[in-house]
């Protein structure tokens, strides 16, 4: 009888600590190793537009970026990200030493720069001048709200640098010349209005002109 007792008590501690056990496991919430933060979740990518050190022509350059940078002022933003040196060593910053960003001001849809002088005193050679408005370019339409740049001095127009660069310009290095082209020269396209930067997806054919690999 005794033994008995002892095998329905033995019985019964086992019993307890399987509910236990499974108990616990059911319980137990999974932590991962590496969790995901709020800044992980707002990253999203920008293309930039640097100088191969090689062959001379524009490559571009993707970027991880915290969205939130771009609500305060995206323009500004992505102007200063061409301003410093890219982070493949292959490519160069194609804007002259020393230019400032004095303000932006987008005007029915195009983006007008205002730099300091320092990027009139580089006197950049035409075709270099062209491959630089078109890093900008190339770089800020991404912006779905600009449709094309244009460069101010000191809030003033200069001869040839005050060009405006759009969707639909496209420079001819071969005869020196503005022709018409539709063609886009967006493959990403970051939406800004409305405090919102959604990546946007577009179809790209390649641009002869400045040899820029789209």
């Amino acid at each position: 009888m005794q033994k008995w007792i002892i095998l329905i008590i033995v019985f019964v501690v086992v019993i307890l600590g399987i509910v236990i056990v499974l108990n616990v496991d059911v319980e137990t919430e999974y932590t991962p190793e590496t969790e995901i933060g709020d800044i992980d979740l707002r990253k999203t990518i920008v293309t930039l537009y640097f100088k191969d050190k090689d062959s001379g022509e524009l490559k571009k350059e993707s970027r991880l970026i915290d969205s939130k940078e771009l609500l305060k002022d995206p323009y500004e933003y992505l102007l200063n990200l061409l301003l410093k040196d890219p982070e493949n060593k292959n490519y160069e910053k194609i804007i002259p030493e020393g230019t400032e960003i004095i303000d932006t001001k987008l005007n029915n849809g195009c983006l007008e720069i205002n730099f300091n002088k320092a990027f009139q005193e580089a006197n950049l050679e035409k075709t270099e001048l062209d491959k630089v408005l078109y890093s900008i370019y190339d770089t800020l339409s991404e912006l779905t709200e600009v449709t094309g740049i244009k460069i101010l001095i000191e809030g003033a127009e200069v001869e040839n640098i005050s060009t405006v660069i759009s969707k639909t310009t496209v420079v001819n290095q071969d005869e020196n010349q503005t022709i018409t082209n539709t063609t886009n020269v967006n493959e990403n396209s970051i939406n800004t209005s409305n405090s919102t930067n959604d990546l946007k997806t577009t179809n790209t054919n390649d641009i002869n002109s400045y040899n820029t690999t789209i």
